[in-house]
C-alpha cells in the first residue's frame, strides 16, 4: 500500500513524503521524498491528483501534482496557484471537482479556488472572512482550521478555533456566501469534525479543551449536544486536540491528543449519535499531529510532528489499538493519507 505524508519544512522536512506499507507483514517497507515543496501541511488526494498547501515567501496557495505512476506513487508537479496572503492549514476539493477550498489559521479566512478541466487549481476566486474571538489566550481573533462539504453536498462547513464557531457557507456563482453559524462552548477551540454515516450528526474535536462535541445537523444548521473528554480524568497537564477520524465501518471514532501523546478511541452507538470512550492508547512519539486509518480498516498510522516518527497500530475487532513494532522516520509529519 502506497501513502503520503505532508510535512512542515521548518527544520528537516522536505514537504511531501511517499511511504510503502506491507499490509501482509504489518510493517513499513520504505519512506522517501516524493516532492520538495515548502510547508505541505495538508494534502487532498483525489484520483490521479494531489492538492497540497504551499507557502511562498510572501504568498500562499495550492500546488497541484499528478500521480504519474500508481505502482510507485511517483509525483509530477503540474502548477501552483499562489497569491498574496498566508498559507492554509487545511484544504478540500468539492465533490463536483470544480472548486478547491482552503482555510487560513492566522487570519481566519476561507478561500475559494477554481479548478480547471485538467483538475488543476488555477485561480483564487473569493475570500470569506470569519469574525469573532474567544476567552482563551490563543483566541485573539478568528483562526479557521478546517473546511469540509456537508453530506448533502449543499454546503461547506468551516471550523474556527479562535471564534469558537462553525460557519456554514454556500458557493454561489464563484463566491462564498454565509448560510448559518453555530457557536460552541467558549474557550473550547473547535478544530476538525466528521459526520456520521447518515449525515444528520457531526462530531467536532476541540483543540483547546480536548473534547468531542456531538452536534445534530440539518440543512446547514448544527445544534451542539453531548460533550466527551478525550483525556483521562486525572490528567491536568497541557494537551491539545489534533485529528479526528472515523473507522470505515463507522462503528468507531479516533482522536489524537498532542501533549498527552495519545489516541482516544470511542465506540459509536447504532444510531451514530452517541459515544463511549473505550481506550486511550499512547502513540509512542511526541505531538501526534495527524493519523489515518487504512481503507480496509486494519491499520492506523500516526505521524508525530516533534519526534519525527510514523507509528503503526493494529485495529482490533473491538476497535481498540495495539501498537506494532514497525516505525519509520519522517521529519515534521503533520498529514497522513493513502493512494
Amino acid at each position: 500500500m502506497i501513502g503520503y505524508i505532508g510535512t512542515y519544512t521548518k527544520e528537516n522536512g522536505k514537504g511531501i513524503y511517499r511511504y510503502e506499507l506491507d499490509t501482509e507483514k504489518g510493517e513499513f517497507k520504505s519512506v522517501e521524498t516524493a516532492a520538495e515543496t515548502p510547508n505541505a501541511t495538508y494534502l487532498d488526494i483525489q484520483n490521479d491528483r494531489i492538492y497540497a498547501i504551499k507557502k511562498g515567501k510572501t504568498k500562499g496557495g495550492i500546488a497541484t501534482y499528478e500521480i504519474a505512476d500508481f505502482e510507485t506513487g511517483e509525483l509530477r508537479f503540474i502548477d501552483d496557484c499562489l497569491e498574496e496572503g498566508g498559507s492554509g492549514c487545511h484544504l478540500m476539493l468539492t465533490s463536483d471537482q470544480n472548486y478547491l477550498v482552503d482555510t487560513v489559521y492566522g487570519s481566519g479566512e476561507v478561500r475559494l479556488y477554481e479548478v480547471d478541466d485538467r483538475g488543476v487549481v488555477t485561480d483564487r476566486l473569493d475570500v470569506f472572512q470569519i469574525e469573532g474571538d474567544g476567552p482563551h489566550e490563543r483566541q485573539d481573533g478568528p483562526h479557521a482550521h478546517f473546511v469540509t462539504e456537508t453530506p448533502d453536498r449543499q454546503y461547506l462547513t468551516a471550523v474556527d478555533l479562535g471564534a469558537d464557531k462553525l460557519v456554514t457557507l454556500k458557493i454561489e456563482e464563484g463566491r462564498l456566501e454565509k448560510v448559518a453559524e453555530c457557536k460552541v462552548a467558549p474557550g473550547s477551540g473547535p478544530r476538525h469534525l466528521v459526520f456520521n454515516e447518515t449525515g444528520d450528526f457531526a462530531f467536532i474535536f476541540t483543540e483547546l479543551s480536548n473534547e468531542v462535541i456531538g452536534a445534530a445537523y440539518a440543512d446547514g444548521v448544527f445544534t451542539p449536544e453531548e460533550v466527551y473528554s478525550a483525556l483521562p480524568e486525572d490528567f491536568d497537564d497541557h494537551s491539545q486536540g489534533a485529528a479526528i477520524r472515523k473507522h470505515p465501518n463507522r462503528k468507531f471514532l479516533y482522536v489524537s491528543n498532542r501533549g498527552h501523546n495519545s489516541i482516544a478511541v470511542f465506540k459509536v452507538d447504532e444510531e451514530g449519535k452517541k459515544l463511549e470512550r473505550i481506550q486511550i492508547e499512547p502513540t509512542n512519539g511526541d505531538w501526534p499531529r495527524d493519523f489515518n486509518i487504512t481503507p480496509d480498516g486494519a491499520y492506523l498510522i500516526c505521524a508525530h510532528e516533534r519526534s519525527h516518527n510514523l507509528v503503526l497500530f493494529d485495529i482490533n475487532e473491538d476497535g481498540t489499538l495495539t501498537r506494532r513494532e514497525s516505525e519509520a522516520e519522517v521529519p515534521e509529519g503533520v498529514f497522513v493519507g493513502f493512494l
